[in-house]
This record gives C-alpha cells, sequence and structure tokens, in this order.
C-alpha cells in the first residue's frame, strides 16, 4: 500500500509525537520507581539504625549498672529508663516495619524477648546491689551474659543488620540497574524523536516545501488548467496579477476581436490568479443572458450558448446597475443575499464562494464575467480591484468594437 505525500509527513510527525509521549510515560514510570526504591532503601536504612540502637542502648545499660555494681554510685544507673525505652520504642518500629519480611519477623521475635530478659536481669542487679550489697551482686554479674556474648542478643541483632544491608545492596544495584535502562531508553529515544521531527520539518526549506507543493498540487488540484495556476505563478500572486492583466490588454488590442475571443482572454488568461473551479462570460442577447464562453467545472446549464437560469439573475444585474464586482465569500453570505441562488450545479463542486463582475465602459454594462469557487474565500482588497480591472478591459474592447 503506498501513502500520499501528507500521510507520510503525517506518519514522521505523528511518530515523533507518539515517540515523546512513549518517553514520558517511561520517564514517569522509571521516576515513579525510583521514588519507590529511594523509599524502600530510606525504610532499610531506618530499620539498620534501629538495630544499631537496640545493641548500643543495650550495652549503655550493662555499662550503667556495672558501674553502678562496682561503685555503688547511683549516677551511673540514672539513664537506665531512658535507655529501656528508646530499645522497646526501637523494637515496636522494627515490628512494624518487617510485616512484610517473615524471615526478619521470626528473628525479631526472638530478639524481643532476649532484650527483655536481659533488662531484668539489669534491674535485678541493681537492687540486689542495692539491698544485699556489692560481693552478691558482684558475683551475679559475673555470671550474667552480656548483650555482645556469643549467645547474647547482640549476635542475632547483628545478623539482622547484616541481612538488611543485603537487602539495601539488592536495592540499590536494582535502582542503578532501572535508572541506566531508562535513560539509555529516554536518550535514544529523544534523539530519535528529534531525528523524526528534523524530517517532519523539512518543508520549511524553499527547496523542500517547492518540491512537496509541486507532488501535492499534482495530487490534489483538480484538473481545471484554463483556469489553474501555475505553481511559479502561485508563489509570486501580486506579481503575477499585473503580468497577467499586461497579457490581457495585450491580447485584446486588436480591432477584429469578437466577444467569444473576450471571453476567452478574460477566463485563459485573466481569471487563473484568483484560482476559480468555474468560469463563465455571460452577455444580454435580445433581452436573454447568454453565455458567450465556460471554462472549468462542466455544469450543463452554464456550458457556452446556453441561457443563463433565472437564479443567476438577481447578483448579474446588481452588478450590472452599480458597475462594480458583487463578491460573496462564503455559501451562508450567497444564501442570505440571493436566496434563489442555494446552488450553481447538482455537483455542488462550484458552490463556494463566487465574484460577478462587470464588463464596463463609459457609464455602460456590456456583460458580466462570473468565477465560481469550490469553497468559501476570502478576497483580499487587491483581489477586489483586480476583478475590477478586468471587467473594465472586457467592457472597454467590447465597446469600441460594438461602434
Amino acid at each position: 500500500m503506498g501513502f500520499t505525500y501528507v500521510q507520510k509527513l503525517s506518519i514522521g510527525t505523528g511518530a515523533a509525537l507518539g515517540l515523546l509521549a512513549l518517553v514520558g510515560l517511561i520517564s514517569y514510570a522509571s521516576i515513579t520507581q525510583m521514588i519507590g526504591g529511594e523509599r524502600a532503601v530510606a525504610a532499610t536504612n531506618a530499620n539498620i539504625s534501629r538495630l544499631d540502637r537496640v545493641v548500643a542502648r543495650t550495652v549503655d545499660a550493662e555499662n550503667g549498672v556495672r558501674g553502678f555494681v562496682t561503685t555503688g554510685d547511683p549516677r551511673y544507673i540514672e539513664p537506665l529508663t531512658t535507655a529501656q525505652s528508646d530499645v522497646e520504642f526501637a523494637l515496636d518500629s522494627l515490628h512494624t516495619a518487617t510485616e512484610d519480611n517473615p524471615e526478619q519477623r521470626r528473628n525479631l521475635d526472638k530478639l524481643g524477648p532476649m532484650i527483655s530478659k536481659r533488662f531484668r536481669e539489669i534491674r535485678t542487679l541493681i537492687v540486689m546491689r542495692q539491698r544485699i550489697g556489692f560481693d552478691t551482686a558482684a558475683k551475679l554479674l559475673s555470671n550474667e551474659k552480656a548483650i555482645r556474648e556469643r549467645d547474647g542478643a547482640g549476635p542475632l541483632a547483628n545478623g539482622m543488620r547484616d541481612q538488611e544491608l543485603r537487602v539495601l545492596g539488592e536495592r540499590t544495584r536494582g535502582m542503578t540497574e532501572r535508572g541506566r535502562s531508562a535513560l539509555n531508553f529516554i536518550l535514544g529515544g529523544s534523539l530519535l524523536a528529534l531525528f523524526l521531527a528534523l524530517i517532519a520539518l523539512q518543508p520549511l526549506r524553499p527547496s523542500v516545501e517547492r518540491r512537496l507543493t509541486q507532488r501535492l498540487s499534482q495530487v490534489m488540484m483538480p484538473s481545471l488548467p484554463e483556469l489553474q495556476l501555475t505553481l511559479n505563478e502561485e508563489a509570486r500572486h501580486a506579481g503575477d496579477r499585473l503580468v497577467r492583466l499586461q497579457q490581457v490588454i495585450a491580447a485584446l488590442n486588436g480591432r477584429n476581436v469578437s466577444a467569444e475571443d473576450v471571453a476567452q482572454v478574460l477566463l485563459a488568461r485573466g481569471a487563473p490568479p484568483l484560482v476559480a473551479s468555474l468560469g463563465f462570460v455571460a452577455r444580454n442577447i435580445d433581452g436573454n443572458r447568454v453565455v458567450v464562453r465556460a471554462l472549468g467545472d462542466i455544469i450543463t446549464h452554464l456550458t457556452t450558448g446556453s441561457t443563463v437560469p433565472a437564479n443567476l439573475a438577481d447578483p448579474m444585474a446588481e452588478a450590472e446597475r452599480t458597475h462594480e464586482p458583487v463578491v460573496i465569500e462564503s455559501r451562508s453570505e450567497r444564501l442570505s443575499r440571493y436566496p434563489a441562488l442555494g446552488r450553481f450545479s447538482d455537483t455542488g463542486t462550484s458552490d463556494g464562494a463566487f465574484a460577478v463582475a462587470p464588463l464596463v465602459a463609459d457609464g455602460a454594462a456590456y456583460g458580466v464575467i462570473v468565477l465560481a469557487f469550490a469553497a468559501n474565500r476570502v478576497f483580499s482588497d487587491d483581489e477586489r480591484a483586480y476583478l475590477a480591472t478586468l471587467g473594465r478591459i472586457g467592457g472597454q474592447v467590447l465597446a469600441r468594437n460594438s461602434e
């Protein structure tokens, strides 16, 4: 299946925009994953910090009770309550944070009772030192297992810490790999989108624009050579109108020019700058408006020699009466000003805007030139003046040859 040039341009532009949208979605997903990964890493770091706090604050309590048993100074046991509160808070936080990790939860279920037992032993030592004395408390102290001993809670807490570190490493590596993959995709997609965008912008170059316009015109413009401009002529509208007027004057500069010749020159040489789809010249002959010449869209009741239908009479009569062009720029304006003039043709190919320019000379009208267009269009002041000039040139020639 072949594609037209417009379709190819649309495909390139759509591909560039679609790729940019995909890059945006991938970027959004990657950033979302990175945010989730950062939260997971932060949670893992928090768990490591809590385990360190459990061990460190328990060690502080052990050091405090050891100093109290040795010296009897109560200042050593003043931080005990705070240390126990810190440890309990850290254990409670670990319980919440390890709900989705069964192995760590099992380890925590072992660690909690061990820490609670150790603090009960510490408080027992304090009571014995206060009530019985140094010797009994010191003997009991020597038999206690500190948290950092091989069978104490310290090794278990350190094992949990090591596991959290492994999880931290895996999550960090995963974030790095996802970030690298997303970065490569975003970079590659952006470069490809830039390449497609540069291709889509090629028509901005004058040389490419000319070639593309020529090809599009060959495909899309209807085959109406008498009324259509060449591409070079389209590129120089204002200058072309002046050249066309000179051509019309030169072609009509003769004594033996018939009304048919005038109509042919006005349509074939004068009308193309306005790019109409239908054009005809009509004159009053024995009280009837008769088509002298018609070019472009083929409409049965507007061919050469046919009588102009009554519904077209009003705009022609107005142009001949005012000696000024009648310009209708849209279908809605036509229906508003001339309700009887619904359509020029059954096919509707020339039922957009239209203009009627009178062929006038010395205050008299010798006919009209009518141009119809397939769609609505706006007529500039220069185009309206061009229409009026064409009408005056054609009227002067007709007036001269009727003398």
